[in-house]
């Protein structure tokens, strides 16, 4: 569930404010608060059953948006790349252009680090 906790919890950061408000509501609660479908529907005072179909379209809705735009996984193709630059230039022994490379490294370690 771990896996699938995160996933939803990923896609809801791209794509949350896209979701009906209820949908939106009931995928963090829980998702990234962790609570249950009935500790939801109580809060909400929406029967187990209403919670339980909120949070399935609103799952469908994330995933068609993540197949249609791509966002999360463009973002980890561009992390891809720039481990694999930040590996490269670590191989590269060279004092002529090690200004350079230490300038490429720190390009690529902001991209990292702002994600």
């Amino acid at each position: 569930m771990l896996e699938k906790s995160l996933f939803f919890g990923v896609l809801y950061d791209y794509y949350g404010t896209l979701l009906k408000e209820n949908q939106a509501i009931v995928i963090d609660l829980y998702y990234n608060q962790d609570l249950s479908l009935g500790e939801i529907a109580e809060e909400l005072n929406i029967s187990r059953a209403g919670i339980h179909d909120t949070l399935k379209r609103a799952e469908k809705n994330l995933t068609e948006f993540e197949e249609k735009l791509s966002l999360h996984s463009k973002l980890e193709k561009i992390y891809g790349s720039a481990e694999k630059i930040i590996e490269i230039i670590d191989k590269i022994d060279d004092t002529k252009y090690s200004n350079k490379l230490n300038d490429i490294r720190k390009e690529a370690e902001k991209i990292l680090n702002e994600g």
